[in-house]
């Protein structure tokens, strides 16, 4: 009862609103047209000519309450059925990319020890492991720089969420998608200043006459390429059983990305959200002429519950279909920023510095 931001009546009181001034009308009218008086709280009388009339609209809304009910509990599990695959496909996303990085970290080649206590990574193997970790960080992060969401990839698009000190004004959101600006020739050479990316790497991207779309993909089969590479020359051990797992996680990668874009294709025909947007609209605002034949005065209150309850689900549906905000609803989205941090942390270093410090293990003689 305290939350207010991003829930149902956050983004439905202005048509509550709207449908209780319109009960309010109704009762007003009524009033004024019928040749009869009754008290405000009262039922209005059965035998008045012009309740008479909403009296038999009130018959159509009832057959219509009963199929709106279903329809829209229907649509609503579907709709979320829809935000659970495609945020159970941003985590399996990040868990693919971490097993990438934990395999390779475990296979790397290991030094010598000088001092009997633990061991480190071997020079080439270092390099190696921190190069891959580096390009499948990047790969994670460009995906998300080309798919649509209401941030734009990488950033919080101005929007007024709260979770910034100051969001930035609607006149300057544009300047806060940095998305398109990461893939760009002047977003690669920034990487490259940052020591993000190599000048042979930004040089390999703009060469490759594949679009900026692409440049996830082009890292992730960088990585193994690098990575068969370290292998066949004992850079990775492990053998075909780690060679086997790397690829599977790295196939595995590619097909998680395409679903990203099979789900925002294929989440709900137009046709069937538009029938169900219909079917409500007329129960909502039909309601105030409906009920108050039977209740009076009291339809007013029952109008904004039946508007709250039945808008509330069908936008929460639509915010449901709509998971990364990209049409209007941002309360309820899968925040990319959010996703990109957490990878980041992960693949540059838990399983790089988890790996780096090994125990010796004392042997049992």
């Amino acid at each position: 009862w305290t939350k207010w931001r991003g829930t149902a009546l956050h983004i439905v009181y202005l048509p509550v609103i709207v449908n209780v001034v319109i009960g309010i009308a109704v009762d007003r009218g009524v009033h004024f047209y019928s040749d009869q008086t009754w008290a405000f709280l009262a039922l209005p009388p059965a035998d008045d000519p012009l309740v008479l009339q909403l009296v038999g609209l009130k018959s159509l809304w009832e057959y219509q309450l009963t199929l709106c009910t279903f329809i829209l509990a229907f649509f609503t599990q579907e709709a979320h059925r829809h935000y659970k695959s495609v945020y159970f496909t941003t985590r399996a996303i990040q868990g693919r990319i971490n097993d990438v990085c934990m395999i390779l970290t475990m296979s790397a080649k290991r030094k010598k020890t000088n001092d009997g206590v633990m061991t480190g990574y071997d020079q080439d193997a270092d390099a190696l492991v921190s190069t891959c970790t580096r390009l499948i960080r990047l790969s994670h992060t460009f995906f998300w720089a080309t798919t649509p969401t209401c941030s734009n990839g990488v950033g919080d698009g101005g929007i007024t969420d709260g979770d910034h000190f100051k969001d930035l004004p609607p006149s300057e959101q544009d300047l806060d998608a940095i998305g398109p600006l990461l893939l760009s020739p002047y977003g690669l050479r920034f990487l490259e200043r940052a020591d993000e990316l190599t000048h042979e790497e930004v040089e390999s991207l703009l060469a490759c006459g594949l679009p900026p779309s692409q440049y996830p993909y082009i890292l992730l089969e960088w990585v193994g390429m690098y990575a068969l590479e370290g292998l066949h020359d004992g850079t990775l051990v492990g053998g075909p059983g780690v060679e086997d797992q790397l690829m599977k996680r790295l196939t595995d990668i590619r097909a998680e990305y395409f679903s990203i874009g099979d789900f925002a294709a294929g989440r709900m025909p137009l046709a069937y959200v538009q029938l169900v947007q219909v079917l409500v609209d007329s129960l909502v605002w039909l309601s105030p002429f409906s009920l108050y034949a039977g209740l009076g005065s009291l339809s007013i209150p029952l109008c904004a519950l039946l508007t709250l309850f039945f808008k509330g689900l069908l936008e929460l549906s639509k915010s449901f279909l709509d998971p990364f905000g990209n049409e209007g609803f941002p309360g309820q989205n899968i925040r990319v920023d959010v996703l990109v941090s957490e990878l980041n942390f992960g693949a540059a270093s838990r399983w790089y510095q988890a790996g780096d410090h090994l125990p010796v293990r004392k042997s049992s003689s």
